[in-house]
């Protein structure tokens, strides 16, 4: 198979080259969803959504409500369970200031987003994708399933860049 080269950050950016099957189904009706994760195990879909606290906002203590979509079991939401939430798809955050939230997903801390609130209450996780900001819409992550524990060997970040609102996409091989 081939494989575009690499730059020194390990990081493939060639359009066109991505590994997220077209049949996978995207999240709908899904209120304050702010992006997804899929993976090539199966289509089920861990989401990302904004928890609201009691006046509308951001809860400050616990700002996003991460849950399975269970494609497999008629779209069924699940709570991720405690190994998912600490070793895998559960977050870390620290407010930068009244408007702006980071967060870092625990399996990938390097890699920062920030929630921020438009227009109207309405909340984007923005991010960097291939070196530009965009509003990250969904990751797609590649993992090898053949040891006793999955070995990611890639990861795919889709988005919109913010400034001109085109599609955005960035390919990280990791090693």
């Amino acid at each position: 198979m081939y494989l575009p080269p690499k730059d020194k950050n390990n990081i493939i950016t060639e359009h066109g080259f991505s590994g997220l099957p077209e049949y996978y189904p995207t999240p709908k009706g899904i209120e304050d969803m702010l992006f997804y994760i899929q993976r090539n195990q199966n289509t089920n879909t861990i989401v990302y959504q904004i928890n609201r606290n009691s006046f509308g906002e951001i809860n400050n203590s616990d700002p996003i409500n991460v849950f399975w979509k269970q494609y497999n079991d008629n779209g069924k939401e699940k709570q991720l369970n405690y190994i998912q939430r600490k070793l895998a798809y559960g977050y870390e955050f620290q407010d930068i200031n009244i408007e702006v939230t980071q967060i870092q997903i625990v399996a990938y801390p390097q890699y920062k987003i920030y929630i921020t609130k438009k227009d109207f209450g309405i909340y984007k996780a923005l991010s960097k994708i291939n070196n530009i900001w965009a509003e990250l819409l969904n990751v797609y992550v590649f993992a090898n399933e053949s040891g006793a524990f999955p070995v990611v060997k890639y990861i795919e970040l889709y988005g919109q860049e913010v400034d001109s609102k085109l599609p955005c996409y960035e390919k990280i091989i990791v090693d």
